[in-house]
């Protein structure tokens, strides 16, 4: 029978975070090796999901090394690196021959000391299997494309969409295009362009552009049989590393030069709409205006800069300051603070309670905010998501936020969590007793992945230019190891 080795290691690392990435991050949110890598991912809307359940309609035998995800955050400690990574290739090298290898990984991974841990992962492995093994590879559309990935790798297939709603699909594309070159003799030659553009968070929504003209023109290149994938990457600019920015990956059966072409012919587009890379959302008092006056709710803000699903804290106080001030009514903010969850869990449901909330983390997302309010509910943290979700396409469907409490100060909810958990699914204000449809205004601390679950209910939609992490504007970052000139950091390029 053929034995494919299938694993993965993810993490999008955001290197201006000052925190550290350590192993019990990974163990926090999926770590499993051997057959329970099988148990735990089989079934689920990842793309290792749909990788394994490729292998099993085309006969073959996956193998599991080990899987390993961690929730955005900072640089990961080299120390848990080299034990992820030592652990995977010593199941790979135990397992030899093998097959093929059909890999998760993200594309925006640094560790302590490697900006490219992905070409870092691809090169161990290829020494490990030879020359001859194929390996194909997802990744998230959010990554940032090194030439080492390309050469270690025969095909590389990132996700379509953001909010990232397909991957189970990518997944088992990938599992078809290895099928493909073990049973059909599919020889995959790859070509990328990398304009020098570089996209906030906010502006890597897959429906507007630049992304979106490059994908209606990849649509019609799949079209070709001679083109095996087509993969756009919006690339992650809060990763500092020389490969940051948008990418197209173009493979071909056999045909470098029509893959060069067509790569060459993306980036030009996403060159020709560069403009939209300046977008940075709406003034906070802007935002708040329009909130306060829609004539019906739910509005939904999105706080851009302390984006969960870019590696934030999930405690900024901008909004929630905002909308205490306003006095709104109707209004809901999530905030991770485990101190202000102890202390609500200490005074218990029903009593008043004053502290300091958020803001705890670092400078960049404004400053702890004086609440004064009551304890309405305390729980375990634990719910289940509904429906299509971007972070269960990710992580799967069980989500673990640590001990909640809802407080009530005047008419704004605040849900208190101890671990932070990007909004991207409605499950989330359900578990605590809040009905998302029937509130007036609710603060998501997300850019874009928020959209596929808040889309349906919201009445307005408003992207906000907060500080923090995530922000659109990126003249705010000191970048150092980032290629230049770059737009719109820079001007006058030439292309």
């Amino acid at each position: 029978m053929v034995k494919i080795a299938i694993g993965g290691i993810i993490h999008e690392t955001n290197t201006f975070a000052p925190d550290r990435t350590g192993i019990e991050a990974f163990a926090q949110q999926s770590l499993c090796e051997g057959d329970a890598v099988l148990q735990r991912m089989r079934d689920t809307p990842t793309s290792l999901g749909g990788s394994i359940e490729g292998l099993a309609q085309a006969g073959y035998l996956p193998v599991p090394l080990l899987y390993a995800a961690a929730t955005p955050s900072g640089t990961v400690t080299r120390d848990a690196y080299e034990a992820l990574v030592g652990n995977l290739l010593a199941r790979l090298r135990a397992l030899q021959p093998v097959d093929g290898v059909l890999l998760s990984l993200h594309g925006a991974m640094v560790a302590e000391g490697i900006d490219d841990c992905e070409g870092d992962i691809l090169a161990r492995i290829r020494a490990v299997v030879g020359s001859g093994c194929p390996i194909v590879s997802t990744l998230d559309m959010h990554g940032n494309v090194s030439p080492a990935m390309l050469a270690n790798s025969d095909t590389l297939v990132a996700f379509d969409q953001n909010p990232h709603l397909d991957t189970y699909e990518r997944g088992f594309e990938a599992a078809a295009i290895l099928r493909r070159i073990i049973d059909s003799g599919l020889r995959p030659t790859a070509a990328y362009a990398h304009p020098p553009l570089l996209l906030s968070a906010l502006t890597t929504w897959t429906e507007q552009p630049p992304l979106r003209p490059m994908h209606e023109r990849a649509q019609e290149m799949e079209r070709d049989p001679r083109v095996v994938n087509v993969s756009i990457l919006g690339g992650f600019a809060y990763a500092d590393t020389p490969f940051s920015g948008v990418s197209a990956i173009v493979t071909t059966d056999k045909n470098p030069v029509l893959a060069g072409a067509f790569a060459r012919e993306l980036a030009q587009i996403a060159w020709d709409h560069r403009t939209a890379a300046g977008y940075k959302g709406l003034a906070v008092d802007d935002a708040m205006r329009r909130a306060l006056n829609a004539p019906r709710g739910p509005v939904v803000l999105a706080d851009v800069g302390d984006n969960i699903g870019g590696g934030t804290p999930g405690d900024g106080t901008v909004l929630l300051q905002a909308l205490i001030d306003a006095g709104a009514h109707d209004a809901v903010v999530v905030i991770t603070d485990p101190e202000a969850v102890a202390h609500a869990v200490q005074v218990g449901t029903g009593a008043q309670i004053e502290m300091l909330v958020g803001g705890k983390c670092d400078t960049w997302h404004g400053k702890s905010v004086w609440l004064i309010g009551v304890v309405e509910r305390l729980t375990d943290g634990r719910y289940c998501v509904e429906g299509k979700d971007h972070f269960a396409q990710l992580y799967g469907r069980d989500v673990n936020m640590g001990r909640c409490a809802v407080v009530r100060c005047g008419g704004v909810r605040v849900l208190l969590n101890e671990r932070k958990t990007p909004p991207g699914n409605l499950a989330q204000l359900r578990s605590q007793g809040i009905a998302p449809e029937a509130q007036r205004i609710i603060v998501v601390k997300s850019a874009v992945a928020f959209r596929g679950s808040y889309g349906p209910i919201a009445a307005e939609i408003y992207e906000v230019d907060t500080p923090g992490l995530c922000g659109a504007d990126l003249s705010r970052f000191t970048y150092q190891k980032l290629a230049r000139p770059i737009y719109p950091l820079d001007s006058g390029i030439i292309y």
